[in-house]
């Protein structure tokens, strides 16, 4: 079925100026990348965007983390990304491979790139993706500005 993913360069991958190794490996997927864009993330989108979260006692680490407060990300920077194709929320979910990275192979995108670290009690992976067609499309519509995203 062809679907949308929304995917988040997240500030420790910039940080180690890996983007491009990260997009390499997605774009392998034959999926077709249909918006993208740098912007700053501000607090309150990205509260938005963890909603679900609300209530965990994880959620404002991990809105330090996607602020990029403990990285040397200036302004907040992330990459957005919206892949297009057939199951591509499947396909990229298991390139990026699980979330903590202590537990993905280490042959994906966090099990080569991420870390969990335990004394600061946060999981650097990298990448976030929707993990639904219907969560993309809600994703979507939080980072991308109708226009944006273009029809492959």
């Amino acid at each position: 079925m062809k679907e949308r993913c929304l995917v988040l360069i997240k500030p420790d991958a910039l940080e180690k100026r890996i983007t491009g190794l990260v997009v390499d490996r997605l774009e392998r997927l034959e999926l077709d990348i249909v918006a993208a864009k740098t912007l700053a993330a501000t607090e309150d989108l990205i509260r938005k965007h963890y909603a679900h979260l609300a209530g965990k006692p994880f959620l404002e680490s991990t809105v330090h983390y996607m602020m990029g407060d403990y990285n040397h990300i200036a302004n907040h920077k992330i990459i957005a990304f919206v892949f297009q194709g057939e199951d591509a929320v499947k396909k990229i979910r298991t390139a990026l491979g699980a979330t903590n990275p202590d537990n993905a192979a280490p042959d994906t995108i966090r099990g080569s790139f991420g870390k969990f670290d335990k004394v600061a009690d946060v999981v650097y992976n990298c990448v976030h993706a929707s993990d639904s067609a219907q969560d993309a499309e809600r994703e979507i519509a939080l980072w991308f500005k109708p226009g944006e995203v273009l029809d492959a």
